[in-house]
This record gives structure tokens, C-alpha cells and sequence, in this order.
């Protein structure tokens, strides 16, 4: 039940300043806070310097809660002066400090407003009110608080509702969805609420699955109910929403999580929003979502629902609603896996496929390879059956990086399987193989045919459902036209109205009744059979109040007396007895699963079947004439009967709560016979009677069979109130004395004794695990054998006279048994009288046995008072004196039994309390469920969940394997009042155990165990690994089972083998669990192997158990010693070695060498190599030594066996260079330099002993200014600044005493070549010119100078170069042509580069022109000069990106215009990549790759001095 808030806008008490702490100063000015909702009022225009209103820099936070957990709220506030912080709520005080306490932090400044066990009339809207003298500040925050557990008070307004069918006030107040455990008993056929839920929040397309999931066939019936009530929604959503949409429905994410989306605005954004399941709600956080398992976030307009740590128990109906108003509904189920994927062995480049087969239709399973999420593409296929059964994975063309292990979720259920990927041996080295087409793995099982089988069982389940549906409309058909006005059904409280029942006779002496009476099957709790006895003369015969699992039944009458099997809330039927005579049977109050029914009557007397709730059968007996006979009260699963009554008595099998066989006796006369209340879970029957006398076999709480005895005179007999799981049964009597075996607790079998006088025989209270047993009497006395709290056998004495034997309350292990008395008088201690043993307070146990024993130093008198007022044995009471000894006997505890019992005896007394109350027990089903082991991996969460009923003074304790679990750390234990939870994060492997809950309080306690299985990885096998069998062929090994497999069984071992001298590890195969050895025989003689072994079960694999050491195969066979190894060069950072093979290699080929060196005057030999890095050649170079150091050497060879002998040491070697004669290594000749530079020449040398260097320039000493830097086998010589005088031959000279040598450098300085002189052009032939030039001024200082002429003609347009290298200082230019142009450049050039050109003048057709005089002739001088004019402008272009482009324009003036061309008005004359011409006024500009950058607008400009002329066009480049 959940509390929620009321948001008033009133002022009350509590709430705002109160009269003593504030001053009630009006309002003066609003100020806004930084934070949001908190509201500020400052009182005073301008505040002082320095000081400050109150203001909020953390408000109270919004808090939902379950009832008595601890609430609290936290402020921290600012302000100058320090503010005053009050709290308030709205509709209520809060001045009470038992239930609100505030606190203050000086440390961190916080301010707390606690309420310790909060209660659901807390909930409210707080306010935080925070003041100086400068403003005061406020904040409001909403407290929701969810109850928990039942209340009385509200629980009749709520059945009443359900009773009178008015769901939709019950449901609006709660959920939609009743929970299971309030859920009241469906008609058959009935539609289940969620449906209309579920295609109320569902996507049309859904509608089809839903209608079948629930069995509705009726389309048309169906969405014209559904339009309905969508509207109805719709109008009550208005009221608080708008813009509803974007509904999804819950799924499972790729984190583990699952959520559901919708969106929408809240009209008011205080309303309140609730969370259920299943109809109960649930407690959420809007920001700690990593605290609590469920989470409600807002981003935008949408509202996610997510939980976490998901377990199967999550599955169940989900809802949201706003207010009272329902906005989405949501089914979330869990499916299993019937086939799960298997293991895949695929080659390189073939297809690997994982199968599945899942329990329901999903569309979409959540795939992962290497724990990554798996999607549809180019490597991954996911395929879905039609039936949404089957799930495939294929991988596409596998290669040995997609080995791992994969996965497939659905929703908490997951399986995984290894891809083990290998390498095509068979494909050539460095090529890659072609794809193959073939496919790898699969589950091996025929996927279809299991698909089919679940898809029949749930077509199985839809089919019944529609029938159910469909049978159900047919019988309410039927009952409308079907109208008995001559009998009528009662229902009365209950929902399910039964079919008449005949009721056959008890036994052969009763007249069986035939006609068809109402019957009552209320109240029964028993899992067995409560019957009512025989009677026949009228007597009362009661089997009520029988809690039976079985049959509840009324007797049978045949004179209209009262048959009563009432109250029955039994598993089975109950049923109304028969009656004749129209007297009133009554079936009523029970609450069967089954079928109750009301009985039929032939007078017109009210039937009545309502109110049943027994899963079983309660049947009222037959009555005859008359009559009641009922069968009401009894709560049983199995069956409560009354007994049969031929005279009208009153047969009553009610109220049994035993889960066997509950019976009242047969009567004959009239009398009562009573095996009601019977708890047993085995047969309470009441003895059988034939005069009338009354039988009692009721308040059995028995596992076994309780019964009462045979009487033949009317006299009692009882066997009520037994609690044994074996049998408890009265003594049989012939003479109407009274036997009773009730209240046996006993696992065994409790009996009263026999009586033939009509004496009591009692055996009742026996708590033995073997016999209680009351003693023989043949004279009527009584013989009581109860209380026994024994395991062994406690009976009473044999007595003939009369007297008492008394063996009860004995609490032995073994016997505990009454002596045999002979009328021995009693003993008398004497003296002033004395209590020498008091009474104290006790706990006794409902319908059990009590005992008080007083005991005095004398024989005296006493009396008894309760609660003040005086008691005398009868009415479930016994007060018995026994000479000192005063005992007080309650047989069957009751609640009203509770108080203060005193004993008097003169001016002495003593007084004790006596409290009733049960033993916590557990509810079967929970029990079973709870005692199912929990299964969690490594490193997940565990969770224990056990429903009790809510008691007072209750301790709830958790074990682990005996040891008490407390809460903290990674163990979380969380107590409610009617249910205890436990959860262990992260589990590990060593928690593995027995997970106990006990549940204690004073009357006794109960436990509940369960086991924790954590699953995980075996452990190694055990080791070490043993060799059994090594030869040349075959090595075998042995190893033992691990001694931790994980929780789960191994499977099979793998192997993996590893070559000495190898890295890598092969997998030779696996061998199943029951073998733990394996021959390996793919060997080769003399090498050694290296084994490791993994244990696997459905976790993984273990880590790997490896051989200590390599195991060889066959026998070691080493090589001789090679021939003495030789010195053959040394040096001072290598000796070189050569030496000869062995002469012996004893048939084993050798595959290398093993070097080792001695130091001089040192006895360590140091391997310069590994054995399993052998030296192939017969020869080696030892690099490691030192300089100056003499040493020797030795050479073993290794074959497959390992290194053999060594061979002798070698002469002693010095690590020195030899002495040589420099030399020179590959110098350079010739270096230029440009003048200004650095020189550096560096030359290489090798000498022994280091040589003398000397350099020369031109074979004289070197200037000063030159450095010569010497370093070892390297001389450098540095010029800083070079000069062209630089220039010269240098000479190294090296000299040690083996001889010398020397080596010539030739160093030029120069610089670039100055231009050359005019150039002069002189025809000698025709068609030739002669150029002719000055020489370069460096000529001369420049040996290495030549020079180069360009050519350039107004045909072609293009500068070419027509001479090179020429060293002289004139050229013929050849094929030179009348008319045209010609224009000469020379440049002078050298190792620098080239000069600047030397122009020559222009050679063409008018240069050598003679002019013509006019002789005095006068002419008229026209004049042709104008301003430049654009005769054809410039046109559009639009080139692609990367392609040429010409541009061109025609210009005329004279004198000749100077063109210019721009872009964005940027000239472009001189830039590179545009080729710019202008022939005879055709201006062209020439573009070979257009790039983005030269789009834009190009202009030519042509100038002269005349004017300007221009024009423009646009260049577009495309893509």
C-alpha cells in the first residue's frame, strides 16, 4: 500500500514561522536564488556591505520510502548574519522528537531533518524555512512513504469492494493489476485484466500475438471493447498528461539492464508518478540509480524505466501511472533455452554457425563474440526461424584471430560455446587460400523437431485457453436461460458457486442418503481428510474447524439436525450434505480452487456454496430430515468431511487444518462426535459411537493419522489437538468413559489407553519422535501419558484401581515412564506449610497442552485465579492435586488462555504469566521454492528471498554453513515485516555452502536451509604429472582430478605439447573426465617434450598443470667431442673460430654447436650460446670479449638428446688487432663548396698501431686557421668560412711503424657565375648567325666555368636551348629563317648553377632594313596611334576540377597595349602555374590543371598611352 502526498496550499499547524521563533515581518522584496525552487524574501531594500539573505546551495532532495526504514532531508544554507533553519510540513507537527529531529553539522554545515521508522501518515510536503534580519529563505520538498504488510482496518473496506465486483474503484486506488497474492478466485474461462492493459499500451501490429498469447478469438468483440475503454483511458489521462506517445515496450539491453521508454508532459509538474509490478508497487530513485535496482529517469519529454542485477523472479507485469491514471503497461517474461550453441571446430575461410532454440517466441537474441556485441553485416549473418524458435549465428569466412568464445543472451539466460578456429596446413606459404563453402558446427540435434514440440505446447496452452473462454460464455449462456425459481443458490461471501453433490453413506449401519442438499465448505485448513462421524439418533457429530488439504464434509442426518463440514478452506471440493426435509445445509466459506457447491433441497430451505477457498473438496453430510449439515470453516487441500447423521444430530468436520485425513466418529444415538481443528498432515479421525456419546478427533495437528476411539455407550472419545506426523488415536471405550490422544506433537504414534469402565484415557500433549502412550485401566481411572517431550517412548503406568500413573513431561531421550501404584497412601513431609516450587512466566503454544505444577512441603489445599478470577477444572481445564504436588492442565491452548494465573493456598501464593502463541512457521510453497539450490556465476550477485507472516518480537537470522551472517561488506540483509532478503555480491567460489534462515521468537524457532552453488572454473588437475611408459615412439603421462571442479562436473581434459626449444604449444586433443591419463604418439626418438594439461567444465577451462620438467622420448644419446677448435683471425672486438665435426656422432645427426670461453687464470667455462640456439656452421665469431684479454675455447655438439662432450681448449687468443699498414676507406677525390660555407672533409681509415696524421694543402702546410680534428679510424678536416682562395689539393698523410699512405682531395670554392658579356649576332652565310658574347668575369678564376645559349623565335614562341658546356666564347646558330624574329640568350654556368642571362639583340626580317630618303620630296605624315579597344572579350567557363582550360580575349591599340591579366583583382602575369601569351593582340591564358583556387573572376587590362581598355568574365569550377 502506498502513502501519498497531499499538496495543500493552507497553512496549518506546524507549518511557517511559529509565534515564538519568528516575528511575522511582511514581505518586502522577492529575490531569485541561484538554485531552483528555493524562494527568497529580503526585507530591507539594500542590504549593508558584507552582508547577506539566506540563500540554499544544496535544497532538500525529493524522497520515496517504505514504511519504517529511516528518512531524512539535508540542507545547507548560507547567509550574514548565520541564518535560523525551522522545519514544517502542511498537515501536521513536527514538534514531537520521538518522530522529527533536527540536527546541524558545524563541520560541513549541513542541516538534517531525520525521521527515525518513518510511518505512511508522514508523508507530506516539508518545508525548510532558513532566516536572518536581512530575508528569509524557502524550500519545499515531498516525502511519499510505501506501506508494507497488511492492515486490518483497511483489509473489509477492500473485500467488501471485491465482493460487491466493484474492481474499478479498487483498482484505481491501487493498480490495474491485482497482485497474485490479493487476486480473487477467476471464473473459469475469465479474461485476465493485463490483457486489456497490454493492447491498451500495444502497437496494432501486436494485437494478433496478444489475443493468442491470452486465447481470445472474438476480434470484433474485442476491439470494440478495447475502442471503449481506450476512450475511458484517454479522458482520465487528460487530466493529468498531454502529448502521450513513443510507448516501448520493455527490453533487454546490451549492459544487462532492462527498460521501457515513453514520453509525454505533465500537466502539473508536481504529480506524482508510481511504479508496479505485478500490481504491487515498487520503490525506485530518480538519482541514485546505482544504489537501487529500479530507476526512473526524465531526459527531455522521456521517461526510462530501467533495473539492473536482473533475476528470473524480475519477470512479471510492469506499469506506470500518474496519479491514479494508468500510462503504459509492459509484460516482461524470461525465456530458457532448450538447445543451447555448442562448441565449433571450423578451418580457415569456412563458415562457422552457432544454433539455439529458445522456449518462447522472441524476434531478437543479443549475440556477443569475445565479449563484444554481435551485429548484422559483412561477418556476421543472424538468422531467426519463422516460428522465432530457432537463432543462428553464422560467422562468415573464419579466420584464427576470430577464435574465442561466444554468447547468446536472452534477457538473465545466456549460453556460450569456443570457436576454435585452425589454419589450412594444406595452403601455400605467404598466398591466401580461396573461401570455402562449406559450413562448421551446428548443434548436432535436430533443432526443428524441438521447435515443433515447444511450438505444440504452446498452440496446447493458447487451445486451452480459448476453450476455457469459450466453455465459460457457453455456461453463463446456459444459466440465463436456465431459471430454478424452486431452488435457489446462496452464495454468501465467497465467488464460485458449486455443482449439488450426493453424499453416500458413512458406514453400513447409516441409511445413505440420496437427495441433494446446500452444503458449507468454509474455513477448513486441512491437507488431509476431516470427516464428521455416523449419527442416527440426533446427536451432534462435529468434524469443524479443519484446516484439512483433503476433503472437508458434513454428516449425514435423517432427522433434521445440524450436519456442519462449514468453513472449509480446502484444496479439494466442498460440498453441502444432503438434506430431506428442507432444513439448511451450508457449504459456505470456503475458499476452494476446486469445485464448491451448495447442496440441493427439497423443501425450499436456502443452499448455500459461497464463500469457499479450499483448493480440495468440503462436502457438508447428508441429512435426511432436515437438518444442518455443514461443512463450512475448513481450509484444507485435501478432503474435510462431517460425519453421516441418521437423527437430525450435528455432524461437524469443519476447521480441520490437517493435511490427511480429519474424520469424525460414527454415532448412532444421537451424541457428538467432533474431528474438528485437526491439523494433521496424516488422518484425524473421531472414534466411532453408537449411543450417542460424543467422538472427538478434532485439533489434530498430526502428520500421521489421528483418530478417537470406539464407543459404544455415548461416552467421549478424543483424539483432537494431536500434533505428530505419525498417528495419534484415542483409547477405545465401551462404556462411554471418555479416551482422549489429542495434542500429541509426537513424529511417532500417540495412543490413549483402552477403557472398559468409561474411564478417561489420555495421551494427548505427547511430543515424542517414537510413541506416547497412555496406560491400561480397567476401572475407569485415568491414565495420562501427555506432555512428553520425549524421543523415545513415554508411557503411562498400569493402574487397577483407579489411581494415577503419571509419565507426562518427561523430557528423556530414552523412557520416561509411571511406576505402577497399588492404592499406596500418600506421603506427608509435614511441618509449617511452604511453597517449595513457584510458578514463572512460560510460553505456551496454541492448541497444545500447558502445565503448571506447584509444589509444597505439605499436603494442603489450594486454589487457582486467573487474571482474579477463580478457576475450576472444566472447559479445556484441569486442576489436579497429588498429596503436595497442585497442577494446573490447559489441554489445548488457546489465545484467551493468555494472562495471569495465580495459586493461593492460605496466606501463601505465587503467580506466573502464561502467554499463547504459535511457533513462526513457513508456507510450504515458499519453503520448496526456498529450499531449490541458487546457481550464480563468479563474480555475480546471489539473492535469498523467504516470506514469513508478520509477528511481534520476531528475529530473523541468516547462516552460512553455521556461522551467522551479519550485515556489511559484500553481504546485504535486508528484514521486512513479512519477508527476509539476503544478498551476497560477487560471489567467489568459496562461497559455496548451506545458506540457513532461522526464524526465532519466544514460543520456539524454525529454520528454512537452501544451498549457494557458485559456478566457475575448475581448479588444475592435480599434479604432479607422471611419466608411465617414455620410448622412442610413445610417451605417457599421468595426472589427477582437480581437487575444486568449479561447482559443476569436469567434462573432459585437454592437452597441449610443447618441443624443447620451441615457443609454441600444439593441442594433441582432450580426453573425457573419467580418464586422467594419455599417450602421446606422434613422438620423435631423443627429443624432449613439454606437457600441459587443463581441466574443462561448462565454465571454462582451468588453469594448465605442467611437466616439471621435458620429458624424452626414448633413451639419451650423445654426440662425441668435435676436433679442437682454431684461432682464425682476432681482433680487438672478435675472434673468429673454426673447428671440425665429431668423429662419432653415435648414429644421432647432429644439429649444431654449443661455443664456450675461459677467461686466462679463471676456471669458469661461459656458453656463449643456448643448447636450444645451436651454431649450424663450423665456425663462429665471438664478439664478446675484451680488449687485451686472452682467452680459450671449447665446442660441444647437440643433437636431439642434448649437448655431448666437449671438445680440447683451444691455443689461448689475444683480443688485439694485428698491426697493418694504414688504408685508407673509400674516400671522396673531390668536394665543391660554395663560397661563405663550411668545408669538411672526412676520411676513414684503418691502421695497427694508430697512425700520425698530417695534412697538406698543395703540398704545404696547412694555414692555421684550418682545423684537423683526429678521432679513432677517422680524420676530419674543418675550413669555418671557405674563400674562393680555399680552393686547392689538400693531402692526408697516415704513418705508423708497419708504413704509410696518402690520399689526395681536390676542394673547390666557388660561387654562382657572374653573366656574360654583350652579345653581338653576325650573318656569314646565309642561314646562319654567328652569336658572339664577353666572357663571364670568373672565367678565369673559374676552371670548371661553360656556358649555355637559348634560343627563341616568334614562330614557336618558346625558349630551347641549342648549345651546352661550350667553353668557348662564340656559337652558330644554324636554319636561321628570313622572316622571322630571332632572340639569343647566353648564361655562364658552373657547379654553383647558372649566371643570369646575357640578351642578345633581335635578328629578324626588318633589322637590317635600309632606310629610303625622300630627296626633298615632301609626303603627308598619317598617324595610326589610338587607345587600346577589346575586339573579343572574354567568354564563361565552367572546366571540371583537374582539367585544362584556354582563355583568350582579342586587343587592339597602338602603340601596342601592355596587357595585364587578374584575378580577384590580383595580377597573375608572374605567377607559375598560368601560361600567359600575346600574339599579335590574341591575349590567351592557359590553365593545365584547374584547381578549386582558380575559380573566380579573371580581368585583362590593356594600357598604353593612349587610354585603357578592359574586360572581365567568371571562371566556375566543378566537381
Amino acid at each position: 500500500m502506498f502513502k501519498r502526498t497531499k499538496v495543500t496550499d493552507g497553512t496549518a499547524t506546524g507549518q511557517g514561522p511559529d509565534a515564538e521563533n519568528w516575528d511575522g515581518k511582511e514581505v518586502g522584496f522577492r529575490k531569485k536564488s541561484k538554485v531552483p525552487g528555493v524562494m527568497i524574501t529580503q526585507y530591507i531594500e539594500k542590504l549593508p556591505e558584507g552582508k547577506s539573505h539566506p540563500d540554499f546551495t544544496r535544497k532538500p532532495i525529493a524522497l520515496t520510502i517504505q514504511e519504517g526504514k529511516f528518512a531524512f532531508f539535508k540542507a545547507i544554507v548560507t547567509g550574514d548574519p548565520k541564518p535560523t533553519v525551522v522545519w514544517s510540513r502542511n498537515n501536521g507537527d513536527v514538534s514531537d522528537p520521538a518522530r522529527y529531529q533536527s540536527k546541524y553539522d558545524p563541520n560541513s554545515n549541513e542541516h538534517t531533518f531525520e525521521m527515525p521508522h518513518v510511518k505512511p501518515d508522514q508523508a507530506d510536503t516539508y518545508k525548510c524555512f532558513a532566516k536572518n534580519e536581512y530575508g528569509q529563505a524557502m524550500v519545499t520538498v515531498v516525502l511519499n512513504v510505501i506501506e508494507v504488510g497488511f492492515k486490518m482496518t483497511k483489509a473489509p473496506q477492500q473485500q467488501a469492494e471485491v465482493a460487491n465486483c466493484n474492481f474499478k474503484k479498487v483498482l484505481k486506488r491501487r493498480s490495474k493489476v491485482v497482485p497474485k497474492a490479493e487476486e480473487p478466485e477467476k471464473k473459469e474461462g475469465e479474461i485476465d485484466p493485463k490483457f486489456w492493459e497490454l493492447l491498451m499500451s500495444a502497437d496494432k501490429k501486436d494485437y494478433e500475438r496478444i489475443c493468442a498469447e491470452f486465447g481470445v478469438t472474438d476480434f470484433r468483440w474485442m476491439l470494440k471493447k478495447l475502442n471503449e475503454m481506450k476512450r475511458e483511458r484517454e479522458e482520465e489521462q487528460a487530466e493529468f498528461v498531454k502529448n502521450l506517445s513513443d510507448l516501448k515496450p520493455i527490453h533487454i539491453n546490451a549492459d544487462g539492464t532492462a527498460s521501457f521508454e515513453l514520453e509525454f508532459d505533465l500537466l502539473d509538474p508536481s504529480s506524482s508518478i508510481y511504479l508496479y509490478k505485478d500490481g504491487e508497487m515498487i520503490p525506485y530513485t530518480k538519482e541514485l540509480g546505482d544504489k537501487m535496482k529500479h530507476c526512473l529517469r526524465k531526459v527531455g519529454r522521456k521517461y526510462i524505466f530501467s533495473m539492473r542485477d536482473l533475476m528470473p523472479e524480475d519477470a512479471g507485469f510492469y506499469q506506470l501511472d500518474v496519479e491514479d491514471v494508468n500510462m503504459f503497461s509492459t509484460d516482461f517474461k524470461m525465456v530458457d533455452f532448450l538447445v543451447k550453441i555448442q562448441e565449433v571446430k571450423a578451418m580457415e575461410r569456412e563458415d562457422a554457425v552457432f544454433e539455439c532454440v529458445i522456449s518462447a517466441p522472441l524476434s531478437k537474441l543479443m549475440w556477443f563474440g569475445k565479449n563484444m556485441p554481435l551485429e548484422q553485416g559483412d561477418k556476421y549473418d543472424i538468422e531467426v526461424s519463422e516460428d522465432k524458435l530457432i537463432h543462428r549465428l553464422v560467422v562468415k569466412d573464419c579466420m584464427v584471430v576470430d577464435k574465442g568464445i561466444y554468447a547468446a543472451c536472452a534477457g538473465i539466460k545466456s549460453c556460450n560455446a569456443w570457436l576454435v578456429v585452425e589454419a589450412d596446413k594444406g595452403a601455400p606459404k605467404g598466398k591466401k587460400t580461396a573461401r570455402k563453402t562449406t559450413r562448421a558446427g551446428g548443434s548436432g540435434t535436430d533443432l526443428q523437431k524441438v521447435a515443433q514440440e515447444q511450438q505444440q505446447i504452446l498452440d496446447k496452452e493458447r487451445e486451452e485457453r480459448k476453450e476455457k473462454i469459450k466453455a465459460a460464455r457457453e455456461a453463463a449462456a446456459e444459466a440465463a436461460a436456465a431459471e430454478e425459481p424452486e431452488k435457489t443458490a446462496d452464495s454468501g461471501a465467497g465467488k464460485d458457486k458449486g455443482a449439488a453433490v450426493k453424499v453416500e453413506r458413512i458406514d453400513k449401519t447409516s441409511v445413505a442418503a440420496t437427495t441433494t442438499v446446500a452444503g458449507d465448505s468454509g474455513s477448513g485448513h486441512s491437507a488431509g481428510k476431516a470427516s464428521g462421524g455416523a449419527k442416527q439418533d440426533g446427536s451432534h457429530a462435529d468434524a469443524g474447524g479443519g484446516h484439512s488439504a483433503g476433503k472437508a464434509s458434513g454428516g449425514a442426518r435423517k432427522d433434521g439436525s445440524i450436519a456442519d463440514a462449514g468453513g472449509g478452506h480446502s484444496a479439494g471440493k466442498a460440498s453441502g450434505g444432503a438434506k430431506q426435509d428442507g432444513s439448511h445445509a451450508d457449504a459456505g466459506g470456503g475458499h476452494s480452487a476446486g469445485k464448491a457447491s451448495g447442496g440441493a433441497k427439497q423443501d425450499g430451505s436456502p443452499a448455500d456454496a459461497g464463500g469457499g477457498h479450499s483448493a480440495g473438496k468440503a462436502s457438508g453430510g447428508a441429512k435426511q430430515d432436515g437438518s444442518h449439515a455443514d461443512a463450512g470453516g475448513g481450509h484444507s487441500a485435501g478432503k474435510a468431511s462431517g460425519g453421516a447423521k441418521q437423527d437430525g444430530s450435528h455432524a461437524d468436520a469443519g476447521g480441520g487444518h490437517s493435511a490427511g485425513k480429519a474424520s469424525g466418529g460414527a454415532k448412532q444415538d444421537g451424541s457428538h462426535a467432533d474431528a474438528g481443528g485437526g491439523h494433521s498432515a496424516g488422518k484425524a479421525s473421531g472414534g466411532a459411537k453408537q449411543d450417542g456419546s460424543h467422538a472427538d478427533a478434532g485439533g489434530g495437528h498430526s502428520a500421521g493419522k489421528a483418530s478417537g476411539g470406539a464407543k459404544q455407550d455415548g461416552s467421549h472419545a478424543d483424539a483432537g489437538g494431536g500434533h505428530s506426523a505419525g498417528k495419534a488415536s484415542g483409547g477405545a471405550k465401551q462404556d462411554g468413559s471418555h479416551a482422549d490422544a489429542g495434542g500429541g506433537h509426537s513424529a511417532g504414534k500417540a495412543s490413549g489407553g483402552a477403557k472398559q469402565d468409561g474411564s478417561h484415557a489420555d495421551a494427548g500433549g505427547g511430543h515424542s519422535a517414537e510413541e506416547a502412550s497412555g496406560g491400561s485401566r480397567q476401572d475407569g481411572s485415568l491414565a495420562d501419558a501427555g506432555g512428553g517431550h520425549s524421543a523415545g517412548k513415554a508411557s503411562g503406568g498400569a493402574k487397577q484401581d483407579g489411581s494415577l500413573a503419571d509419565a507426562g513431561g518427561g523430557h528423556s531421550a530414552e523412557e520416561a515412564s509411571g511406576g505402577a501404584r497399588q492404592d499406596e497412601p500418600l506421603a506427608d513431609a509435614g511441618g509449617e506449610p511452604g511453597i517449595t516450587s513457584g510458578l514463572s512466566d512460560i510460553h505456551a503454544i496454541r492448541g497444545q497442552p500447558a502445565e503448571l505444577t506447584v509444589k509444597m512441603n505439605t499436603d494442603c489445599d489450594g486454589a487457582w485465579f486467573k487474571d482474579g478470577e477463580p478457576l475450576k477444572s472444566g472447559g479445556g481445564i484441569s486442576i489436579t492435586k497429588d498429596a503436595n504436588i497442585h497442577k494446573l492442565t490447559i489441554h489445548s491452548c488457546r489465545d484467551t488462555d493468555s494472562g495471569l494465573l495465580r495459586f493461593v493456598s492460605g496466606d501463601l501464593s505465587t503467580e506466573g504469566r502464561i502467554t499463547v502463541g504459535d511457533v513462526p512457521e513457513f508456507d510450504e510453497d515458499d519453503l520448496h521454492k526456498f529450499s531449490k539450490p541458487v546457481i550464480v556465476r563468479v563474480g555475480q550477485n546471489a539473492a535469498f528471498k523467504m516470506p514469513f507472516q508478520p509477528q511481534e518480537s520476531l528475529t530473523v537470522s541468516w547462516f552460512k554453513d553455521g556461522t551467522e551472517l551479519k550485515d556489511g561488506g559484500g553481504v546485504k540483509i535486508v528484514r521486512e515485516p513479512n519477508h527476509s532478503r539476503l544478498l551476497l555480491r560477487d560471489c567467489l567460489r568459496s562461497d559455496s555452502g548451506e545458506i540457513k534462515i532461522q526464524l526465532k521468537n519466544p514460543f520456539g524457532a524454525v529454520e528454512a536451509t537452501s544451498q549457494l552453488i557458485v559456478l566457475d572454473r575448475p581448479g588444475p588437475p592435480e599434479g604432479p604429472v607422471e611419466t608411465v611408459e617414455t620410448t622412442s615412439s610413445v610417451i605417457e603421462i599421468k595426472w589427477n582430478p582437480p581437487k575444486d571442479d568449479g561447482g559443476s562436473a569436469v567434462t573432459n581434459y585437454i592437452i597441449e605439447r610443447q618441443e624443447r626449444g620451441h615457443s609454441l604449444w600444439t593441442k594433441l586433443g582432450d580426453v573425457s573426465a573419467e580418464k586422467t591419463s594419455f599417450r602421446d604418439r606422434n613422438v620423435t626418438h631423443g627429443k624432449k617434450y613439454s606437457y600441459r594439461i587443463y581441466a574443462e567444465n561448462p565454465q571454462g577451462l582451468s588453469d594448465s598443470l605442467e611437466t616439471a620438467d621435458s620429458i624424452m622420448a626414448g633413451i639419451m644419446i650423445l654426440s662425441g667431442p668435435p676436433g679442437k677448435p682454431k684461432v682464425v683471425s682476432t681482433s680487438k672486438t672478435c675472434i673468429n673460430l673454426t673447428w671440425t665435426p665429431p668423429e662419432d656422432d653415435k648414429g644421432v645427426p647432429i644439429i649444431g654447436y654449443q661455443v664456450e670461453k675461459r677467461k686466462k687464470d679463471t676456471n669458469q667455462w661461459l656458453a656463449l650460446n643456448a643448447i636450444n640456439e645451436p651454431i649450424e656452421d663450423v665456425n663462429y665469431a665471438v664478439k664478446d670479449v675484451t680488449e687485451g684479454a686472452e682467452y680459450e675455447f671449447r665446442v660441444s655438439a647437440i643433437n636431439e638428446s642434448g649437448a655431448g662432450d666437449a671438445s680440447p681448449p683451444s691455443a689461448m687468443a689475444c683480443a688485439k688487432n694485428p698491426n697493418m699498414r694504414p688504408c685508407f676507406k673509400d674516400p671522396e677525390d673531390f668536394l665543391v663548396v660554395r663560397a661563405g660555407n663550411s668545408v669538411r672533409v672526412k676520411i676513414s681509415y684503418e691502421a695497427e698501431p694508430p697512425p700520425h696524421i698530417t695534412w697538406l694543402k698543395d703540398d704545404e702546410p696547412i694555414a692555421p686557421w684550418i682545423n684537423v680534428i683526429n678521432t679513432e679510424g677517422m680524420s676530419q678536416l674543418v675550413i669555418p668560412s671557405s674563400k674562393r682562395s680555399d680552393s686547392a689539393i689538400y693531402t692526408i698523410k697516415a704513418k705508423n711503424s708497419v708504413g704509410e699512405a696518402f690520399f689526395d682531395v681536390e676542394v673547390r670554392v666557388t660561387d654562382e657565375p657572374k653573366c656574360p658579356g654583350p652579345v653581338e649576332l653576325e650573318q656569314t652565310v646565309y642561314g646562319k648567325v654567328a652569336v658572339s658574347w664577353v666572357p663571364s668575369p670568373d672565367q678565369e678564376l673559374d676552371d670548371r666555368l661553360y656556358y649555355v645559349v637559348s634560343q627563341h623565335d616568334s614562330n614557336t614562341r618558346m625558349w630551347k636551348t641549342v648549345a651546352d658546356r661550350l667553353f668557348a666564347n662564340t656559337y652558330t646558330a644554324h636554319n636561321i629563317l628570313p622572316g622571322i624574329e630571332y632572340h639569343f640568350r647566353v648564361y655562364a654556368k658552373n657547379d654553383m648553377g647558372l649566371s643570369d642571362p646575357s640578351q642578345s639583340p633581335t635578328w629578324g626580317a626588318n633589322s637590317n632594313r635600309v632606310p629610303i630618303s625622300s630627296n626633298g620630296v615632301s609626303s603627308m605624315e598619317i598617324s595610326f596611334e589610338r587607345p587600346p579597344s577589346i575586339l573579343v572579350p572574354l567568354k564563361v567557363h565552367t572546366p571540371p576540377k583537374g582539367y585544362q582550360l584556354y582563355m583568350t580575349c582579342a586587343v587592339r591599340g597602338c602603340p601596342t597595349p601592355n596587357v595585364s591579366w587578374y584575378l580577384n583583382n590580383t595580377c597573375i602575369n608572374s605567377d607559375k602555374n598560368y601560361y600567359i601569351t600575346n600574339s599579335c593582340g590574341v591575349c590567351s591564358m592557359y590553365i593545365l590543371r584547374v584547381r578549386e583556387n582558380d575559380g573566380g573572376e579573371y580581368r585583362v587590362v590593356a594600357v598604353n598611352s593612349l587610354g585603357k581598355a578592359e574586360c572581365s568574365t567568371k571562371l566556375t569550377v566543378r566537381d
